[in-house]
């Protein structure tokens, strides 16, 4: 039993050994991107090391059960198919530990955060997962995949491989002994370490935390537990509990206080028309951080700067959430996000929620159009409940130029252009760029200031495909009679701000454009804070349309509306006010970013946020 042990040991050391190496695959590939020094980074094994222990159980209880009962093996033969079944193992954990380190390796570029169940979502539509990942990440993956393997290989020949495990003498009492001893204490090891510990609650990832650099806590946090536990979160947890914070009388007086207006007080009335035509363009992924004009780079989007001295630019409007799914259903439902549900793939609940399609009535005609696939988070599903009458996407044209995510944008806006010339007024047509996705794959060059960055080349050749439709669009006789509605669906994580828990990233453009604005307030900035889903209600309020059903919608021109904007992810919510920004990470109660001044601060306004997100939650489970 002496080598069983060893072996034992020996493969704990093997598997720590082998995730401080994945560990030094990504601080080499990402080293411009840590904001923390060497010595800081060298502290890293310490705090990791439970969480690692607590995945070595993971990855190993089946094989530790199979070296268990080599032990009892009361023949060689027996004895030997015990320990290939738990080589198998041993090596079966480590591919797959592999392909989930290589898989967050390579999408940490474009998510900044840890691979985690958000990747089931993108499972409903596989081809999506290949299609936004550039060649060279596929390259990238297979050699991290493939380096490993070998390192995996290199270690176990070195540690494992030379200890050949003799069978034990002894009559059937002896070998039941050593079973049982070996059994119970090394299961009682493995229990242990499952939980990281005595403690009475189990391990965390809070546990790994040790700085404010966000992409130093993600890589202290074991991949491999992280996506085992997210994953159980995700299929075994009930969310209801964690929407229980505020009671029902509570979050009503809350609610009325922060959505309370002076109705008899003056909106800001900035059409000439009372019955315009309606242009949504939604903008995929446009972060504010690549937008001179709120207080972004310079050079990148020189026409959507033009188009803000010639409209009406929102400069303090925040994404609800991080995805094209939960965008949609907020802009054009006027619905917050909530965390871990994605409203859109619900179809008997889409039908029941409000739209700005609903609202305008039978008299607009609506069509939408998108160059990639409509069946990515059910969007195309959702925008059909809601009332859209035409749908068109990638599926329906052939259009050049076209890339591997779908039609570029440059094909897409003249397309669009065409159907909008021919369209019978008044109308509601709508367009979701792609271009500015992942693999950014267009024909256009860097922008010189910043010659390697894909993302800042995206949004430069994006603007410039505006710039063409919006030129075309002011030669309609009817323009005049026109409204753009400009609107990011989500931020972006980029080389300005790659935290994903900062109230930046969710910092989008919402302008308004056209020839239907007034003169006199061409070049207007707005500075009220609010989110995309206030867009509904400040659009319809402008044409006097009953917008009672969008009551979780703020109208940004009038001048009594409460400045706020609830933010989520997967797992988080906060809220940006005029006084500070805080976000609360629910399932291991953490505060991930706060910039109130005083806590008593953030907690009231925490209170706030988790009375509107509960209220959403429980009006969306009576859908």
């Amino acid at each position: 039993m002496k080598k069983n042990i060893v072996v034992f040991f020996r493969l704990i050391l093997l598997w720590w050994l082998f995730f401080y190496l994945q560990r030094i695959f990504f601080v080499i590939h990402y080293w411009s991107d840590f904001d923390v020094g060497t010595l800081t980074l060298l502290k890293l094994p310490i705090y990791a090391f439970r969480i690692d222990l607590s995945t070595f159980a993971y990855f190993n209880l089946v094989s530790f059960i199979f070296l268990a009962l080599s032990t009892l093996a009361f023949t060689k033969s027996w004895q030997n198919v015990f320990l290939k079944i738990c080589k198998f193992f041993v090596w079966f954990f480590a591919v797959i530990s592999s392909i989930i380190f290589a898989s967050e390796l390579t999408s940490y570029y474009e998510w900044r955060a840890k691979l985690s169940s958000k990747i089931f979502i993108h499972f409903e539509t596989p081809s999506e997962i290949f299609r936004t990942s550039s060649g060279h990440n596929t390259w990238w993956f297979l050699l991290y995949f493939i380096l490993q393997i070998a390192v995996f290989h290199l270690l176990y020949k070195w540690l494992i491989k030379p200890y050949k495990i003799e069978q034990i003498k002894g009559r059937v009492i002896t070998k039941t002994g050593y079973f049982l001893s070996f059994f119970l204490v090394g299961g009682t090891f493995m229990g242990l370490a499952l939980r990281g510990g005595w403690q009475e609650i189990p391990i965390s990832a809070t546990n790994a935390y040790y700085t404010n650099s966000q992409i130093t806590n993600d890589l202290s946090v074991n991949s491999g537990w992280n996506f085992i536990h997210m994953t159980y979160e995700h299929f075994n947890t009930n969310y209801e509990q964690y929407y229980n914070n505020v009671s029902k009388e509570e979050a009503e007086k809350i609610l009325e206080e922060l959505y309370s207006v002076n109705k008899l007080a003056d909106s800001v009335n900035i059409f000439n028309t009372k019955q315009p035509d309606i242009i949504f363009v939604t903008l995929e992924g446009w972060s504010a951080d690549m937008i001179e004009t709120l207080g972004g780079l310079k050079g990148v989007t020189p026409h959507f700067n033009q188009l803000a001295s010639e409209g009406i630019l929102f400069t303090e409007i925040y994404a609800t959430s991080e995805t094209s799914e939960t965008g949609h259903t907020s802009i054009y439902s006027g619905y917050p996000t909530l965390p871990k549900v994605s409203m859109s793939t619900e179809s008997a609940k889409c039908r029941k929620m409000p739209s700005i399609i609903k609202a305008l009535g039978d008299k607009y005609q609506s069509s939408y159009y998108f160059g990639g696939a409509l069946s990515y988070g059910n969007i195309g599903g959702y925008m059909t409940e809601i009332g859209w009458k035409r749908l068109t996407d990638e599926n329906d044209l052939n259009l050049q130029p076209k890339g591997n995510l779908g039609i570029h944008d440059e094909a897409m806006f003249r397309y669009f252009f065409s159907e909008i010339s021919q369209a019978n007024s008044p109308y509601i047509y709508g367009l979701f760029t792609q271009s500015t996705h992942a693999p950014y794959d267009m024909e256009w060059p860097f922008v010189e200031e910043y010659p390697k960055d894909d993302y800042v080349k995206s949004m430069n050749y994006a603007d410039a495909q505006i710039k063409m439709f919006t030129n075309q669009l002011k030669k309609l006789p009817n323009f005049k009679n026109t409204i753009v509605v400009f609107v990011a669906d989500h931020g972006k994580t980029n080389f300005v701000n790659n935290n994903r828990y900062t109230d930046g990233y969710y910092h989008i453009p919402v302008l308004f454009w056209g020839g239907a604005i007034k003169d006199s307030l061409r070049g207007k900035k707005i500075s009220k804070i609010g989110s995309q889903v206030d867009v509904v209600k400040t659009l319809l309020n402008q044409l006097n349309i009953n917008t009672s059903s969008f009551r979780w919608s703020k109208d940004l021109l009038n001048s009594t509306t409460k400045e706020w904007a609830v933010i989520t992810t997967s797992y988080t919510y906060g809220i940006k006010t005029p006084k500070g920004t805080v976000i609360y990470q629910f399932i291991d109660d953490l505060i991930v970013y706060n910039t109130f001044k005083h806590k008593e601060e953030s907690t009231k306004w925490l209170k706030k946020c988790q009375a509107i997100i509960e209220s959403v939650f429980k009006e969306y489970q009576k859908f």
